[in-house]
């Protein structure tokens, strides 16, 4: 991690180029500047094995990252003489129809397809971590804020390096999702995601034509054999469930009568940045790179099924070793720009530069409570200073203008 110190302060630096392109320079290039700027080669050894992760899209997304960004960032790490594997872990979808099909490595794989990213595309394999069901994992014991243990993808052991690259863009639960959800969701197994969004409990709730079967389908499916059928009713041991979600999947149980009690936007956020802890302190701080894409600025994540208005306009590429301080001036960008007319922020007030964004959307603060949350943990600084990186090609054009 890169810290300079400015009087009293602490800061990390981020790297940062604006959206413009020209004659010569477009954001690709400057994409490739902001990784030579990273100086990677000191951290990358001939024949590491180096993990790429992104966020494929759901079906029916339209700005997820596009495919290309990915394969300049393989590309460089295959100049610098490393091995670059594209990794993701099964989406947490657990609804039947469109909601479920990310929840396989199968299923994600073609929506990944669908959506540009291929071994083709990007000439580099693509791996799901944690295996066909989300559930090929190791526990890794932590001191975070709620949890103790986090789920670990088993597809982490052969990872040398991480280069983390996050679309910015809004989400109902986080505020934000970027570079630290990225890793505190994306890069855990279904356990640790389900003990993100479910409150320790699970409960039997029929009504009406919608009841319970008796098939027994949630019992033969448990991986930890937590729930017996009795009275051909589930009931589940919560000594042993792990919350991998399965039981009230719309993949295994069709009418989904088995239902959790969701946690609150705070709590969610407070758990997948102890989720961050773990994955970044099993590789070690010194094996992650952060790329954050402040670009099409959606208001919701990509992992719903639809990619409303952006919010913003685009603002370009920023590159890091420090997850908290790239996501702080990833959100001071969007909350300085002015808003997009026909957008969500102007039906929610949010138009004015300066203004923020993500907690009048959502109607709370988990943007900021991330951040805090994050530092206190000791992942990185708030405090960073923004090193502008400009292609010369640019700079001459600047001059003339």
């Amino acid at each position: 991690m890169v810290i300079m110190k400015f009087g009293e302060f602490i800061m990390s630096k981020v790297y940062f180029a604006d959206i413009r392109s020209g004659f010569g320079y477009n954001l690709l290039d400057k994409l490739e500047l902001l990784m030579n700027k990273l100086e990677l080669e000191k951290k990358i050894d001939k024949g590491d094995i180096v993990g790429i992760k992104t966020h494929f899209g759901s079906l029916g997304t339209t700005r997820h990252l596009r495919p290309i960004y990915i394969r300049v960032i393989v590309d460089k790490v295959k100049e610098l003489g490393g091995k670059p594997v594209v990794v993701e872990t099964c989406g947490h979808g657990y609804g039947g129809g469109i909601w479920g099909v990310r929840a396989t490595a199968t299923g994600y794989l073609d929506v990944a397809a669908r959506n540009g990213f291929t071994p083709q595309s990007l000439d580099a394999n693509i791996l799901i971590l944690d295996g066909q069901w989300g559930l090929d994992f190791f526990t890794f014991e932590i001191k975070g804020n709620r949890l103790s243990k986090v789920y670990l993808p088993n597809g982490l052991r052969g990872i040398d390096f991480m280069i983390v690259a996050s679309h910015f863009k809004g989400h109902d639960m986080a505020g934000f999702g970027g570079a630290l959800k990225n890793v505190g969701v994306g890069l855990v197994a279904k356990p640790s995601k389900g003990l993100v969004h479910i409150d320790g409990e699970i409960k039997l709730e029929e009504s009406g034509d919608v009841k319970c079967t008796g098939c027994g389908r949630c019992a033969e499916i448990c991986p930890v054999k937590a729930i017996t059928m009795i009275n051909g009713k589930p009931v589940i041991d919560f000594e042993k469930c792990i919350f991998c979600g399965f039981c009230y999947s719309g993949l295994i149980c069709e009418p989904r009568v088995l239902k959790p009690k969701w946690t609150s936007s705070e709590e969610g956020t407070i758990r997948f940045i102890d989720n961050a802890l773990g994955v970044i302190s099993y590789l070690g701080k010194n094996h992650f790179a952060y790329i954050n894409f402040v670009i099409d600025v959606t208001p919701y994540c990509d992992c719903a099924p639809f990619s409303d208005q952006i919010i913003v306009p685009d603002q370009g590429i920023l590159a890091s070793f420090d997850p908290v301080a790239i996501d702080k001036a990833s959100y001071d960008l969007v909350n300085q720009a002015p808003g997009i007319p026909g957008s969500v922020v102007e039906e929610r007030d949010a138009m004015k530069p300066g203004v923020d964004k993500f907690s009048k959307i959502f109607g709370h603060n988990s943007a900021v409570l991330q951040l805090e949350v994050a530092e206190k943990l000791g992942l990185g600084s708030r405090e960073y200073a923004l090193e502008w990186v400009i292609p010369e090609v640019q700079k001459e054009a600047l001059k003339k203008t």
